[in-house]
C-alpha cells in the first residue's frame, strides 16, 4: 500500500484544497472563424462579434481590430462569442459581393457609421449592438470590453423576455415584447413598425402603452407637423390643432424623454412660425423643459439658443418689432412691472425707427385671469406723426399675478416699425 501517500499528495490533497479555497472558474473563450460555415461549427449562446474595419483605404482601423481581438480583457468580456473579421471595401463590386456571400453565408453584415466598429449579433444572426467611437479609435481594451459586457448582458435580458413572450398571449405578450424592444443600449428585436403593429393587435386598447413608446421621435414630429397646415372650414388654423395634439402627447405619461423632447421641439417651431409675438414665454418654457429632459442631447444643447433667438418677446424696454406684430390679438409683455402700489400708471409709445406707423388699440392689465385695468383707444407713432400715444392704467388694487397685454391694430400697422414703451409710475 505504498502508493497511497503518493496518491494522497498528487490527487486527493489538491482536490480537497480546491474544495476549501474554491476551484478556479472555468470560462468559455471566444474563437476566431474566417467563414460562416466555420462559425457554425463552434457557435454558442453569445453569438457573434464582427470586427469591421476599412480594407485598404484605411489601414489604421485594421490594426485597431487586431489589437482588440488579441486583448485578453476583450476576450474575457466576449464570453463564448465567435470572432470574425469583416474588411469593408472602398467599392463593393459584383465580384466582391459574390465572394462575401460565400464567406458570410446567411449573416447579414450591418453598416456602421464609421470604422473600426464591433458589430454584435445574436446566435440567430440578429444585429443587436454596434460599438464604435473614440475608445474604438484609440483601441482602448478596457472601455471596449466594458461596452461589450453591457451590450451582451442587455442582449441576454432581451432574449429571455422574447422567450417568455413566445409562451404568452394578449396584453401580457404585448408587455413582454415592449419591454424587450425598449432595453437601453441595444437594438429592438425587430423593426419598430412591425413591433408596433404586433403590439397593437395584442393590446388594442393601448393598456401597456408600448405601441406609443416605440414610435420614433422623428415620426411623432412628422405626425404633429402634418396637422399644422391642414385647413378646416370651421377652424382654418390647422396649426392650432397641431398645438392641441402636441399638448395631448405631452400629457401622456407613456412617452419617453426622447419623444417628449421631439414634441417640445416641434411645438416650438409651430409657435415661432404662427404666433411668435405672443408665445415667447411658452417657447422659453418648452425650451427649458427640452433641456431638462436630456441636457446632453442635440435638442437639449440647442435650448439656450432657442431661448436667446426665439424666446424673447415683447418687453417695455426693448419694445416691438415687425416680428412681434404678427396677429390681430393681444401680445403679452414679458416680465411686466410689479404694479406694486395703487395709482395711475402711464405707458407711452416711443418710435425708434422704421418707415411705417405702429398702431395700438388697447393696453390691458390682468391679475391672473381677472381684468383689473384697461385703456382702449386708437393711438399710433410713425415717421411723420404721433397721435394719442399715452395709455393710462388706473390700478386700485395691486395685482399679485400681473399680466400686461398690448393690443396692436394689425389692420393699420404695417411691417416696418420698431419702438418701445416708457412707463411712468404713480
Amino acid at each position: 500500500m505504498t502508493y497511497f501517500p503518493t496518491l494522497m499528495k498528487n490527487v486527493i490533497l489538491p482536490g480537497l484544497i480546491a474544495l476549501v479555497i474554491g476551484a478556479p472558474e472555468i470560462t468559455a473563450s471566444p474563437q476566431i472563424a474566417e467563414t460562416y460555415e466555420a462559425a457554425q461549427a463552434i457557435l454558442q449562446d453569445d453569438g457573434y462579434i464582427l470586427f469591421a474595419y476599412a480594407e485598404d483605404w484605411d489601414t489604421y482601423s485594421k490594426g485597431v481590430c487586431d489589437v482588440l481581438m488579441a486583448s485578453p480583457v476583450v476576450q474575457q468580456a466576449a464570453g463564448n462569442a465567435v470572432f470574425m473579421r469583416v474588411p469593408i471595401p472602398d467599392e463593393l463590386t459584383e465580384e466582391r459581393k459574390k465572394a462575401d456571400e460565400v464567406r458570410y453565408g446567411k449573416l447579414r453584415i450591418p453598416n456602421a457609421n464609421n470604422y473600426p466598429a464591433l458589430l454584435m449579433l445574436t446566435k440567430s444572426g440578429r444585429h443587436y449592438a454596434t460599438i464604435t467611437g473614440p475608445y474604438m479609435l484609440k483601441a482602448d481594451p478596457e472601455k471596449v470590453a466594458a461596452e461589450i459586457s453591457k451590450a451582451m448582458q442587455s442582449m441576454r435580458n432581451q432574449e429571455e423576455l422574447l422567450a417568455r413572450a413566445q409562451s404568452a398571449n394578449g396584453v401580457e405578450k404585448a408587455k413582454l415584447l415592449g419591454e424587450a424592444a425598449l432595453i437601453p443600449g441595444i437594438n429592438p428585436p425587430d423593426a419598430p413598425r412591425k413591433l408596433i403593429q404586433q403590439i397593437n393587435k395584442l393590446d388594442p386598447r393601448g393598456e401597456t402603452g408600448y405601441a406609443r413608446k416605440l414610435v420614433a421621435p422623428f415620426d411623432i414630429s412628422v405626425e404633429i407637423s402634418s396637422v399644422e397646415w391642414q385647413k378646416d372650414k370651421n377652424k382654418p388654423h390647422g396649426w392650432e390643432n397641431a398645438l392641441k395634439k402636441a399638448e395631448e402627447y405631452l400629457k401622456d405619461p407613456v412617452y419617453t424623454n426622447e419623444q417628449r423632447q421631439a414634441i417640445c421641439a416641434v411645438t416650438i417651431g409651430i409657435l415661432h412660425r404662427h404666433a411668435a409675438g405672443k408665445s415667447a414665454a411658452r417657447i422659453r418654457e418648452l425650451a427649458r423643459r427640452m433641456q431638462e429632459l436630456n441636457p446632453d442631447s442635440d435638442l437639449g444643447k440647442s435650448a439656450k439658443a432657442v431661448i436667446r433667438e426665439w424666446g424673447t418677446g415683447l418687453t417695455l424696454a426693448e419694445g416691438w418689432s415687425p416680428q412681434i406684430i404678427t396677429e390681430n390679438e393681444p401680445v403679452e409683455v414679458d416680465e411686466p412691472p410689479s404694479f406694486a402700489k395703487p395709482g395711475v400708471y402711464t405707458l407711452t409709445l416711443v418710435r425708434d425707427r422704421g418707415n411705417h406707423n405702429c398702431n395700438v388699440a388697447a393696453i390691458s392689465l390682468y391679475d391672473g385671469k381677472k381684468l383689473i385695468a384697461e385703456d382702449r383707444h386708437n393711438g399710433f407713432v410713425g415717421p411723420n406723426k404721433n397721435e394719442n400715444t399715452e395709455y393710462k392704467l388706473d390700478v386700485t388694487s395691486p395685482p399679485s399675478e400681473p399680466h400686461l397685454f398690448i393690443q396692436f391694430d394689425q389692420k393699420s400697422t404695417t411691417n416696418n416699425s420698431w419702438g418701445h414703451f416708457s412707463l411712468t409710475l404713480p
